[in-house]
């Protein structure tokens, strides 16, 4: 009896021990990801969790392109007509998610317990949403004005002006004013809809931020150090995708192997067509020639040169990181140069935008990244090509960029994983220490703000003093005229 006693005794420690220490076990987690706008990137963050071992599903316009390689990752589509104004699709998206019943009954069924989701053109939309569902907001940024927007909304982080006064002053003032122009074509209409579809959930412009407690910055410091993160909970999660290189499709890597100058690895859009044609006729040829691999799935060619390779479904990282590739063609999205910055390649850019002309500059600082100047002819790119290929600059400078990408004490997919798992330990917790403080002002700010007092007092005193001198001087020129007159 007193060892059956003893064995009960042990087992009722046990069990109150394990109890006592559990306070950090994670309890099994879902990810909702929604995606209006970025539907590439986002699908690839949900792929990424799927991986973790995260039951993830996705929320996507019907059109959407996604990536192409999904696992276990399901799929739920809204289906809407689309317009070229980004807001109006952004409003008819919200509105067909917020009036669709079934999907808002599988959600429901989902559970999940955190909802990913970017901030511009969806926060005044999800944020309320998600409330109603009883899932933690957590939000995804990633590009020039989604940081600003994000950052600045939230007051998670401080932008970082390295410029002078005057470029410091006017760029505040377009931040200022692309917010102000999204509030009215898009945050006030979006509000409007959630007090039609939600009557019962309470949000308004003043509190729309109070719950975001998670900010996913999809970034990396190494490209981008124009914010400083106030809180931990600004987390960097550039490169949470990359990964080692797969083998190749057997037909491919029999064909690529056989060209042994190495491979150029092309990500542009269809309307290149002829210009891939072109460059693919200009490389070299036959058995000691260069071999063009064009990763594109909306184009098909009557006739092609034959070391000119079309491929849809071979995934994107396993081109850029493949030992032979020499360059990579692209139009310099975020998620493109992270990729060919973790794997070390060359690139030359093909900018659409604003945005991605500003990543091809930033790698061009880091001087991974060939300028063709604005010149996208045939015989430019063949010289760039020829260049980046003959030259070792390139590949030593790719290298020493995908170093600083790897070389971390934690990887960005297991950062991404710790803050989301972290998120849903304290979700009932009343106060959070880790969110940012509010109404923050730096040292530079309060100068700017002096200085420019300080100019602006001069320049009014100088302004004044210009007006009654000048008016004096008119003053007298008339009295003098009129003693004149007189005088004759």
């Amino acid at each position: 009896m007193k060892r059956r006693d003893c064995f009960i005794v042990n087992l009722i420690c046990l069990f109150i021990c394990s109890a006592g220490a559990s306070f950090l076990a994670t309890p099994p987690q879902s990810a909702l990801v929604v995606a209006f706008e970025d539907t590439y990137e986002l699908s690839l963050l949900a792929n990424t969790l799927s991986d973790q071992g995260i039951d993830t599903t996705l929320i996507v316009p019907s059109t959407a392109n996604i990536y192409e390689n999904l696992v276990e990752v399901e799929v739920l589509k809204i289906f809407y007509e689309e317009s070229f104004k980004p807001e109006a699709n952004a409003l008819k998206a919200c509105e067909q998610l917020l009036s669709d019943k079934k999907i808002l009954k599988r959600v429901r069924e989902l559970q999940p317990t955190f909802t990913i989701f970017p901030s511009i053109r969806h926060d005044a939309c999800l944020i309320p949403w998600v409330k109603s569902i009883k899932s933690i907001p957590v939000l995804w940024t990633l590009g020039s004005n989604e940081e600003i927007y994000t950052f600045l909304q939230t007051g998670s982080a401080i932008p970082i002006n390295n410029e002078g006064f005057m470029i410091t002053m006017i760029s505040t003032v377009k931040d200022k004013l692309f917010i102000y122009s999204i509030r009215n074509n898009y945050i006030y209409p979006a509000l409007k809809l959630v007090s039609k579809y939600l009557p019962n959930i309470d949000i308004t412009l003043e509190n729309l931020y109070q719950d975001v407690e998670l900010i996913l910055w999809g970034n990396d410091v190494v490209f981008n150090t124009n914010f400083a993160p106030l809180t931990e909970l600004v987390v960097e999660v550039g490169c949470f995708h990359c990964r080692g290189v797969q083998a190749l499709p057997d037909d491919l890597q029999k064909e690529l192997v056989e060209l042994r100058s190495g491979t150029i690895v092309s990500l542009l859009d269809e309307i290149h067509s002829s210009l891939m044609v072109e460059l693919a006729k200009k490389l070299p040829q036959g058995r000691q020639g260069q071999a063009l691999v064009w990763r594109q799935k909306n184009i098909t060619l009557e006739t092609k040169p034959e070391n000119l390779f079309v491929h849809e479904k071979v995934d994107r990282q396993d081109l850029i990181g493949y030992p032979r590739t020499r360059v990579l063609l692209c139009h310099c999205e975020e998620t493109e140069l992270l990729e060919a910055a973790f794997h070390g390649t060359p690139v030359i850019c093909f900018p659409r935008n604003f945005a991605e002309k500003k990543n091809a500059l930033n790698g061009l600082k880091l001087g991974f990244i060939y300028s063709t100047e604005g010149d996208y002819s045939i015989d430019r790119i063949q010289g760039s090509v020829n260049e980046i290929h003959n030259s070792a600059m390139y590949r030593e400078n790719a290298r020493k960029v995908s170093l600083a990408l790897r070389d971390r004490p934690t990887p960005a997919m297991d950062r991404l994983v710790f803050w989301l798992k972290y998120i849903g330990r304290i979700k009932t917790e009343a106060d959070n220490f880790l969110l940012p403080v509010k109404n923050i002002h730096t040292y530079g700010e309060v100068w700017q703000f002096f200085y420019g007092t300080v100019v602006g007092t001069m320049l009014s005193v100088f302004i004044t003093m210009l007006y009654f001198a000048t008016r004096f001087a008119a003053n007298n020129e008339r009295q003098h005229k009129s003693r004149g007159k007189y005088k004759s």
